[in-house]
């Protein structure tokens, strides 16, 4: 007769019983194995972001986006006390000058200010540009100082990784890090200053809160009022993410254990954006979650495809179709005039043609899930993106496999992806630059899918051990009849 198993084994709270290896390594290589682990992650993140900055900020000509000088002069509004306003005879100056890497200061010689409201992007992003302009005063006073934040956050997202999948295995949190420092996406976007790469701070701090208030590791009401701070940030800097906070805030309300305390999820969501809701509807006469020009953006992602009506995937050409058709003068600092002639250019061409719109969208949506738009980029080698999705989506199914928070989260990033890409594609498309959101995604089910698989395995192998038991069983005898 086997000896009988002993029961009621207690495991250390937050580690997993199963590990990613089939048999379990000594204690000390097992150790060994992380620090390598580590130092090839320090190697590695240091070396790429190296590469990446010599590459895109060459000092001769520095890679800096014409909307990122925007950003920089409404930071440098704040310290007046001006909230999204824009000084625009400083703004032309610098400008004038030609040098990006000249500091944003004042000029003698150019008149009194001239200070606009400005309404043609979600402001958001001119916060982070104020918090580095004060946290690193010995650059100049530059985009060189928003990059030095980045890259600051980029470090802080590596160790972020590492302790959101070393909770699950210290190993598997080690091969995150690694994963993360290795993506050649999240390289290039956080080598130049603008708001494409904090979309990846953001998800990741998204993704680390809802872990947490689903394992209750503090009070979950203040996890919850702490990612919907996030979240409420969130739609400052881009209106992508009122759809993906309706989503998350969905989730919690139908997680039977979050349901009560989400209502400091909604409040602290709803007291951090209102005051961006008020401002885009001011602007606009209407109620506006964003003041930000859509349909300009949906006009160019039209574009994308050739078509018959002159649209290209340029900015320009959607500026010159407005003004040569309806007149409409270009203003910088606010395209709601300018929208409007899109919006009705958009929905005459819908219209007119409503096959071609089907069919672009269709064909942006199909492209952008599998990641091969004209601007994409595969984050590892030898791992091209239709592949690297398929092989998320069966760490998808290994998550909710293996059921628990890594059921949870894995619904979580999938959701998430799904919510983005769809809206995204909607208007415009996801290429190299909006590849942020839905990358952060990928990474949470590759490497929950990466450390689920055992555990799904057992699963499935003990269901399947039991039903074959259940099977082999003699059946029970007739009862006596009287």
């Amino acid at each position: 007769m086997l000896p009988e198993q002993p029961t009621g084994v207690v495991t250390r709270r937050g580690r997993s019983v199963l590990r990613i290896f089939p048999s379990p390594l000594p204690h000390v290589m097992s150790k060994m194995l992380v620090a390598a682990c580590l130092l090839a992650t320090a190697l590695l993140w240091s070396n790429s972001r190296i590469l990446a900055l010599r590459t895109n900020q060459n000092p001769d000509k520095p890679i800096v986006l014409s909307g990122y000088y925007v950003y920089h002069g409404m930071a440098a509004a704040l310290e007046e006390g001006r909230l999204g306003q824009l000084d625009l005879n400083r703004y032309r100056h610098y400008l004038a000058l030609g040098n990006p890497n000249a500091a944003y200061k004042r000029f003698s010689d150019q008149g009194p200010p001239e200070f606009v409201d400005y309404y043609s992007l979600d402001i958001g992003y001119s916060f982070i540009v104020e918090a580095a302009r004060l946290a690193f005063p010995a650059l100049p006073d530059s985009h060189l100082r928003a990059l030095a934040l980045q890259l600051l956050a980029d470090a802080a997202m590596v160790v972020l990784v590492y302790a959101l999948f070393a909770s699950w295995d210290i190993r598997l949190g080690a091969l995150a890090a690694l994963f993360y420092a290795g993506n050649k996406v999240f390289c290039e976007l956080v080598s130049f200053a603008y708001y494409y790469y904090w979309d990846v701070v953001l998800s990741l701090a998204v993704f680390a809160l809802l872990l947490l208030i689903y394992r209750r590791a503090v009070a979950p009401a203040l996890l919850l009022g702490t990612a919907g701070f996030v979240l409420g940030f969130g739609v400052w800097v881009r209106a992508s993410w009122w759809p993906i906070a309706f989503f998350l805030l969905g989730l919690a309300l139908l997680t039977p254990a979050l349901r009560k305390q989400s209502l400091w999820f909604a409040l602290i969501f709803g007291l951090v954006a209102a005051p961006q809701v008020y401002r885009s509807s001011r602007a606009r006469g209407s109620l506006a979650l964003s003041s930000r020009a859509t349909w300009h953006v949906a006009l160019v992602g039209l574009g994308y495809y050739p078509n018959p009506y002159g649209l290209e995937e340029k900015d320009e050409a959607v500026f010159r179709l407005t003004r040569d058709k309806y007149g409409v003068p270009f203003r910088m600092e606010d395209y709601g005039e300018h929208d409007r002639a899109a919006r009705k250019e958009f929905l005459s061409i819908l219209s007119r043609d409503p096959g071609f719109v089907l069919r672009s969208f269709r064909g942006r949506l199909w492209e952008s899930l599998l990641g091969t738009t004209a601007t994409s980029m595969a984050p590892y080698p030898l791992l091209p993106n239709p592949l690297y999705r398929l092989v998320c989506l069966a760490g998808f199914v290994l998550m909710v496999l293996a059921g628990g928070e890594r059921r949870w989260l894995g619904v979580a990033a999938a959701g998430t992806y799904l919510v983005y890409v769809l809206v995204t594609c909607v208007f415009y498309f996801v290429g190299l630059a909006y590849d942020n959101v839905s990358q952060v995604a990928l990474l949470v089910l590759f490497m929950g899918g990466l450390g689920s698989a055992p555990g799904a395995a057992s699963r499935l192998a003990r269901r399947w051990r039991g039903a074959r038991q259940g099977s082999d069983e003699p059946p029970a005898p007739a009862a006596a009849s009287g």
